[in-house]
């Protein structure tokens, strides 16, 4: 995520198949929906989900998920303040998802937030854009903003509407709603600690997240998440000297044991993933996966978001046993455009978590979307080894989920 600091420098002068109008953005005008690239062959008896639950790791498994999950558009008052800072960074923030509960409806199987540290409360409740754009903040904001607790922010002081404001509450949605469909696929959850102080007058001075705010992250996750819904570094480790050792002997969990779990990364700076692992030889103990390079002991996770560039590494990492997340898009540029080749590229790569911002279109952009529904490789057939597709079912519904089989 890039933290859109031009805009914030303008200001100072200021003072299953996904639908594509399923309407889970703020705009509400109808979008033509995008032709598939090609269309999956007919499934056999490996797209059955007791073969699947039976045969497929957790690293087998292709999804796509939303970046910024929390993200709502902002309001009109402040998107002309923004826009004073230049098109581009403008166009970078003017988008925003639809509830966490229609998401996961909508097939999305990976979420993200980013997370500001506020042990007290009340950090961030008064936003320096919100002032300068004389933007209203309503009671609930202020009240939610004002408890102790993580909060979902974008960019401090600018972007900073929420559909969760607490991460506390963001993480009771997923946890209602995989009590609700307990033979969900693993949904991965990526965070990333919102510590930068915004350059504008007047901007919040961010709590550091620290060993100590980790460590209140990790507890914050307890609470929301029953250990049994929790799929942890130490469950993949098992008895193997270290957890990369274990991810490259691919011993991720089964499909049919990892259902209705969730897999919590911490995708931020090296500096915030030696923070959190400590003196630990790998991630003992810890309730997050973090993203780092191959050769560390803790690896599991890598975080690579230019398939484009990195498709090579990406690919190379899968077949290694590593699971990693990458961009399909990013800035709104590829969805402004309608083009596909970033999109294209991600799920070439094997890449088992394919974030978007458009997992259904945004009809004030275009027609540009992220599903697998799209996806020219997400066939199954009778040679299932070389293909990167199959389809399960749930009850009353159908879904759709790529399989990357090395």
């Amino acid at each position: 995520m890039r933290r859109h600091l031009l805009v914030a420098a303008v200001l100072v002068p200021a003072a299953a198949f996904v639908l594509a109008d399923a309407g889970l953005f703020a705009s509400s005008t109808p979008v033509k929906a995008q032709a598939p690239a090609s269309h999956a062959r007919a499934c056999d008896a490996h797209c059955a989900s007791g073969w699947m639950d039976a045969n497929l790791r957790v690293d087998q498994l292709q999804v796509v998920g939303t970046a910024e999950s929390y993200k709502q558009r902002p309001d009109s008052a402040l998107m002309r303040l923004i826009r004073m800072g230049g098109k581009k960074d403008a166009e970078a923030l003017d988008f925003g998802h639809g509830s966490i509960e229609s998401q996961l409806n909508a097939d999305v199987r990976a979420l993200s937030f980013d997370v500001a540290f506020d042990p007290k409360g009340g950090a961030y409740k008064s936003p320096a854009g919100a002032s300068m754009a004389m933007d209203l903040l309503d009671d609930g904001y202020v009240a939610a903003m004002s408890r102790p607790g993580f909060k979902a922010i974008h960019v401090l002081d600018v972007d900073y509407n929420s559909s969760c404001i607490a991460l506390t509450d963001c993480l009771k949605q997923v946890a209602a709603w995989s009590r609700a469909h307990p033979r969900h696929l693993p949904i991965v959850i990526t965070l990333r600690t919102n510590d930068t102080k915004t350059p504008m007058p007047g901007a919040t001075k961010p709590i550091a997240c620290d060993g100590a705010a980790l460590d209140a992250l990790d507890s914050e996750i307890r609470a929301d998440f029953a250990s049994d819904q929790i799929i942890t570094p130490d469950q993949v480790q098992g008895s193997y000297p270290t957890l990369r050792e274990a991810v490259l002997a691919h011993n991720w969990p089964r499909l049919g044991t990892a259902r209705g779990k969730v897999m919590f990364v911490l995708d931020d700076t090296t500096d915030k993933a030696r923070a959190y692992q400590g003196s630990r030889k790998s991630l003992e103990g810890r309730t997050l996966f973090v993203a780092t390079d191959e050769t560390s002991p803790a690896a599991a996770f890598i975080s690579l978001a230019d398939p484009v560039k990195d498709g090579a590494r990406i690919a190379q990492a899968v077949k290694a046993g590593f699971m990693v997340v990458t961009r399909a898009d990013a800035d709104t540029r590829e969805a402004r455009a309608n083009s596909m080749a970033r999109r294209d590229a991600a799920f070439a790569s094997g890449a088992q978590v394919v974030m978007t911002d458009f997992a259904v279109a945004d009809g004030s952009i275009g027609p540009y979307r992220v599903s697998l529904a799209d996806n020219p490789q997400a066939m199954c057939g009778a040679e299932i080894g070389s293909e990167r597709c199959v389809r399960f079912d749930e009850p009353a519904t159908a879904r759709t989920v790529a399989a990357a089989m090395p």
